[in-house]
């Protein structure tokens, strides 16, 4: 522990360091970790390994001599078990200019380098050796016509990357003669040893030293290729083409000698070290028509994949979430999502929405520009349709190293403005859970869904016809212009409301066609009504029904999940937005032309369309009150705390409501439950008078009442909205219960509307976001325990806020309902975040076959989480614990 200690350069606190934390820590102290206190400097000036041009004939003399001679250091690499010694791929980054001690030479072998590994100049040469070889081979070929592949010894090679399309060898030997050559004439020493290395073309012993490397790495930066040649760097698109292969810069330790050094711990480092990158590329295409050989390729490709997922160092990739998502997606059936539970990834944009929530989805560019301060110009649209492979290489070159740069500059910001703790502990190990949800589809029954949209057709033809009866001229009944000529110019129904205004719109102050403005009203004329109707109707149609059937593939949805998507700290969905379809049905009157549907009025519920697959059920946890509960937490009202403490598993609204209507429990009815919770989440967000008569359908006078009348009973509310805008005018910003940020500079803005938005946001956003947090972080827990379980099977399908569906093997559901409830309930005490919430959380468990008809479960105690040991370097849990956790003092050296 002292030698960790010494290596990390902080004290060690008394909360114990995550699996997570420890990852990034090693990566974090490995990398480029002595540059200047300012982030924004330049890189330094890499040092490149310069030789006579007869040392390299020597090399390569040795390089063409019997593979004896690398067995022999192979087994001699295996018998020291130490470390091991690769020679000096293209280049290095010196760490110190301090020359290695004998000392830290003892015990280390060496293996022969691949031809992918080796001094730029010596591996000029080779590639030009290979490039002779193959281009007789090539006229042979021509000549005989007799073979149609290449000998594997001789395909060999350190290539480009080239994911255009399915290109002959032929062709692509041709075009690696002439590039090889032009590198050379160029005059650009160093041309060659940037090439990416193909893995496809690697040896048995290569693949050996790859594997090796990639355990050793103290860094990779990844991104995807896609088809037609483009990155994830590139600006968004609204088709994203397939994805083609993937890209990696990865980083190793060497030595002073230029030899990959692999210590046996980690403090063992010796002086002189120097970082050393290497290029590989991989296609994820697996073809099952390719023979031995192509499933040699895929099973090799799925090796350096899942050494990808488990390496000791993040791995650093703009969107993450998407690099996991098709690593699972080539694993296919050969391996488990459990697998991706301890991967680690620094996601730059996630970062960067940290310290600016505003700016939910910048690109990659838009990154650079705002915090290298333009000081790089990148490329990241060329493809191979409109440019030369050589180029398109040259570019993800340089994006993979820029985007190290900013990763690390990013990381430093979050150190300085607080946000690091919550990124490492909150939002990294999401990434993984996002990306397992992609892969999950859920099943939706199809033709159920098919007859409710015929249904539903049928009956916005029927509203429409009723509507241009009743209103006495055809018109456009989704035009709010035209509906507002009908409503107020012709009917000027304005005048028969009884209430003195109605909302006016925005800008124009023109008479609102909004839902409370018709609900108002609906009791004057019949036009109203069938205008609700005809919305309610048409918004499940276009959006639940409609919209799912368009995005159902194989009879099942998938929804992409974007972490970044709000600035309350949210998960957002799209393709389809599931978080939308809502829980209540709604009901319409029976189409005249629908026979056999029994009774004239119909019940429609979109989530009762989603069904689990077969053996297994659906099991939602729904977080009870969560945000009266974070209210009560942040404003302490102890009529409130009290109220959650004794009340228990009742329903908290109706015990509510009896305390401050000062009426029985058990005369409380369902309008007077509602009432009291639109009251509540009026005066805590600051609704005002006028909305919440709107909602209520009260008076304007009758609504001010409620607020004054509650206000005055939880006296402490009052006091937290006051605090909250106050610190926020201070500081310019407002903070979540575990340290996630909004910043609101229009709290000070001139225009009271304005200030007065700000102000809202505020205390929403404190209530919200530290809302949001505890659902992500039940979210990691319970993944975690599944991941960690050896029979537990259950998947996480969606997310709606505060609550969590499952899909579970129904002889599992006792068991994972214990565990699920035990985990969340548990969230009030959170030691990593030095979080404890002042009331219990309480969890409601329901289950069934359709998302739409959940029954409740009954209540079983969750077995509480047992104490965790405190983790140390050398002692590593096998599986990862539900808790996360990140020292209080992180304080990496890159981030002084």
């Amino acid at each position: 522990m002292e030698n960790y200690e010494a290596f990390v350069g902080f004290d060690l606190c008394e909360i114990p360091l995550s699996s997570v934390a420890q990852k990034i820590m090693s990566a974090m102290h490995s990398g480029d970790l002595v540059e200047s206190q300012n982030w924004r400097e330049n890189e330094k000036t890499t040092e490149v390994v310069n030789s006579s041009c007869n040392e390299y004939r020597v090399l390569l003399e040795n390089e063409n001599q019997s593979l004896e001679k690398r067995n022999l250091n192979s087994s001699t690499s295996q018998a020291s078990g130490v470390s091991i010694k690769l020679c000096l791929p293209t280049s290095s980054i010196r760490l110190t200019d301090q020359p290695s001690s004998d000392q830290n030479q003892k015990n280390i072998s060496s293996l022969a380098p691949p031809s992918c590994f080796i001094p730029q100049c010596n591996q000029e040469a080779l590639v030009l050796q290979k490039t002779e070889c193959k281009r007789k081979h090539f006229l042979k070929e021509n000549k005989n016509n007799e073979e149609k592949e290449m000998p594997m010894n001789l395909k060999r090679k350190c290539s480009t990357c080239h994911f255009s399309g399915k290109t002959s060898k032929h062709v692509a030997l041709e075009e690696d003669v002439d590039e090889v050559e032009a590198h050379l004439h160029c005059g650009n020493a160093r041309a060659c040893g940037d090439h990416f290395c193909d893995i496809r073309y690697l040896d048995d012993l290569e693949k050996s030293q790859l594997v090796e490397m990639l355990k050793q790495a103290v860094a990779m930066v990844i991104t995807l290729i896609y088809e037609d040649g483009s990155t994830q760097l590139r600006a968004e698109q609204a088709l994203v083409p397939s994805v083609k292969g993937i890209a990696v810069l990865l980083q190793s330790r060497v030595n002073s000698s230029g030899l990959l050094e692999v210590s046996a711990s980690d403090s063992d480092l010796g002086e002189g070290s120097t970082l050393h990158e290497q290029y590989i590329c991989l296609e994820t295409e697996q073809s099952s028509t390719g023979g031995r050989e192509q499933e040699a390729y895929n099973q090799f490709a799925r090796k350096v994949l899942f050494q990808m997922l488990k390496c000791k160092c993040p791995v650093i990739c703009f969107n993450a979430k998407d690099f996991v998502r098709t690593v699972l997606q080539c694993f296919g059936n050969d391996g488990s999502w459990k697998h991706v539970v301890h991967f680690v990834g620094l996601d730059p944009r996630i970062a960067a929405w940290l310290i600016d929530p505003g700016d939910a989805a910048p690109s990659f560019e838009d990154l650079v520009a705002k915090y290298l301060e333009g000081s790089i110009s990148v490329n990241v649209n060329s493809t191979y349709g409109n440019s030369s492979r050589n180029v398109v290489n040259q570019n993800i070159r340089v994006n993979l190293k820029t985007l190290y740069r900013l990763t690390m500059g990013l990381c430093s910001q979050l150190k300085v403005y607080g946000l690091w703790q919550l990124f490492c502990t909150l939002e990294l190990p999401l990434i993984p859970i996002l990306a397992v949800m992609e892969s999950h589809s859920i099943r939706v029954n199809r033709g159920e869904m098919e007859r409710t949209s015929a249904l539903l057709g049928s009956r916005l033809k029927e509203l429409e016809q009723e509507a241009h009866f009743v209103a006495g001229e055809r018109f456009h009944i989704t035009s709010n212009n035209q509906l507002r000529e009908i409503l107020f110019g012709k009917l000027k129904l304005h005048l028969r409301s009884p209430r003195e205004t109605l909302p006016r719109t925005g800008l124009q102050k023109l008479p609102s066609t909004s839902e409370a403005v018709l609900s108002a009203l609906q009791d004057l004329h019949p036009l109203p009504k069938i205008i609700l109707e005809y919305r309610r109707v048409h918004k499940t149609k276009s959006a639940f029904v409609d919209g799912l059937l368009a995005c159902m593939r194989k009879g099942s949805i998938s929804s992409t999940w974007n972490q970044t998507g709000t600035v309350t700290g949210r998960l957002s969905t799209r393709h389809p937005n599931i978080q939308g379809i809502s829980r209540h049905p709604i009901q319409i009157t029976k189409p005249q032309d629908f026979k056999g549907l029994e009774g004239t009025v119909l019940t429609i519920s979109p989530r009762s369309m989603f069904v689990a697959s077969d053996g297994h059920t659906f099991l939602a946890a729904d977080f009870s009150q969560i945000e009266l509960r974070i209210l009560t937490h942040l404003s302490g009202d102890p009529e409130l705390l009290k109220l959650f403490r004794e009340s228990e598993r009742d329903d908290v609204f109706s015990t509510l409501t009896s305390q401050w209507k000062d009426i029985p429990p058990e005369r409380v009815t369902h309008a007077d439950r509602e009432q009291t919770k639109k009251v509540v989440y009026s005066a805590v967000y600051g609704a005002g008078k006028e909305r919440l008569a709107a909602c209520l359908g009260v008076t304007v006078q009758e609504a001010a009442l409620f607020l004054e009348t509650f206000l005055q009973k939880y006296k402490k509310i009052k006091d937290f909205v006051q605090t909250t805008i106050a610190q926020c005018r201070q500081t310019g910003y407002v903070a979540s219960i575990m340290g996630r940020r909004r910043l609101l500079p229009r709290v000070h803005a001139q225009d009271q509307q304005l200030r007065a938005q700000a102000e809202r946001q505020a205390v929403n956003f404190a209530v919200q976001g530290s809302a949001a947090d505890l659902c992500k972080m039940a979210m990691i827990r319970v993944f975690t325990a599944v991941a960690a379980s050896p029979t537990l099977t259950a998947r996480l399908v969606a997310q709606l806020h505060d609550e969590l569906l499952f899909e579970v093997e129904e002889p599992q559901v006792p068991e994972f309902a214990a565990l699920v409830r035990g985990t969340m309930e548990a969230l009030q005490d959170v030691p990593a975040l030095q979080l404890q919430v002042r009331v219990p959380l309480k969890v409601s468990l329901s289950a069934g076959q359709s998302w739409g008809h959940l029954v409740p479960l009954q209540e079983a105690p969750g077995p509480q989480p047992s104490p965790r040991p405190a983790e140390s370097p050398s002692n590593h849990p096998a599986t990862a614990s539900p808790l996360v956790s990140t020292p209080l003092h992180f304080s990496p050296s890159f981030c002084l």
